[in-house]
């Protein structure tokens, strides 16, 4: 098997560790099912418009000059192409990853509406949770729920924070993303540090697998403020690692984590409501600062093999059509 994948999220030198977890995704396609692939990555940092347009046309030579059984797009915007190519006859996946259908804002912008367009087009749609499914609802015969898996060979439970000098809240992304809400954040350790409470924060950006490993492993608790997700992994990685999470509900966070306990879902933007939950978990002591989180990953079938398997399935499904 064939596949193109054709993405705006993939780790390069400049960006390391962009996209990693769709990487991880295709090399384990690679390895276990025996999958060939040929990556266009589309480079949104520098020259981005200009870098779309012409993917149009550089897309278009490749799938001419190429034998694939199947394109999969990752994330929405990337799958531009589709709108001005109308005679690819090789089916098409596309994989939404939150934002690119999901405006957090009030109104939907240019992106949402070029993936609403691209999901016309696609044979296959991957939707990573309930909300996406209902945005995409027209589109339902087509779609199937798959969020991305975690590899559970990195991330397991090792809890650190035994030795924590001060107690460590985690930011789960970097704080110059619009998305994540860092100023909300900031007010929730704020209204923390007022009570008493010594704190030190870890931004979660920039780091290798298995740093993150680690340093998931120090926090006493992942606090995630965001506007809007898809399926988060990195609230995925931290239930693996058995951390506390305090979370706005965004994504598929209310699926995740329910019934994991020292955890909790807060329907509202609200600091200081986010601080109380918060606040619940720093009072434990250090040792009882632990979830079942392992155990949910394991129950909702989140592992990669799991994931990567059900993947594959839409593969041959397109295959024998």
């Amino acid at each position: 098997m064939n596949v193109l994948y054709v993405t705006n999220m993939y780790p390069s030198e400049a960006t390391p560790f962009e996209g990693v977890f769709i990487k991880e995704q295709v090399e384990y396609c690679h390895k276990v099912y025996g999958i060939n692939y040929k990556l266009f990555v589309i480079d949104r940092s520098r020259h981005k418009y200009l870098n779309y347009f012409s993917s149009i046309f550089k897309i278009k030579n490749i799938i001419s000059k190429g034998n694939f059984d199947l394109i999969h797009i990752h994330f929405g915007l990337a799958g531009i192409f589709l709108l001005l190519n109308p005679l690819i006859k090789v089916p098409v996946i596309v994989t939404f990853h939150g934002s690119d259908i999901i405006s957090f804002k009030k109104r939907e912008g240019l992106m949402q509406k070029i993936s609403h367009m691209v999901a016309a087009r696609a044979d296959k749609i991957i939707i990573l949770n309930d909300k996406m499914a209902s945005k995409l609802g027209k589109y339902q015969n087509k779609s199937v729920k798959i969020p991305c898996g975690i590899n559970t060979k990195i991330f397991k439970v090792a809890r650190n924070n035994l030795k924590n000098k001060k107690l460590v809240i985690g930011f789960p992304s970097d704080r110059n993303r619009e998305v994540k809400n860092y100023p909300l954040f900031k007010a929730v350790v704020n209204i923390l540090l007022e009570k008493g409470f010594q704190i030190e924060t870890l931004e979660f950006a920039n780091f290798s697998r298995i740093e993150m490993a680690q340093n998931l492993s120090r926090l006493d608790c992942l606090l995630m403020t965001s506007f809007s997700e898809g399926s988060p992994q990195i609230v995925k990685e931290a239930m693996v690692c058995g951390v506390p999470i305090v979370t706005t509900r965004v994504g598929d966070v209310a699926n995740l984590l329910n019934g994991v306990k020292n955890c909790a879902v807060v329907d509202s933007f609200d600091a200081c409501l986010l601080a109380e939950k918060v606040c619940e978990i720093l009072k434990l002591a250090p040792k009882d600062r632990f979830t079942n989180g392992s155990e949910k990953i394991t129950q909702l079938a989140l592992n990669q093999e799991k994931v990567c398997s059900n993947i594959y399935d839409v593969y041959q499904s397109l295959l024998v059509q």
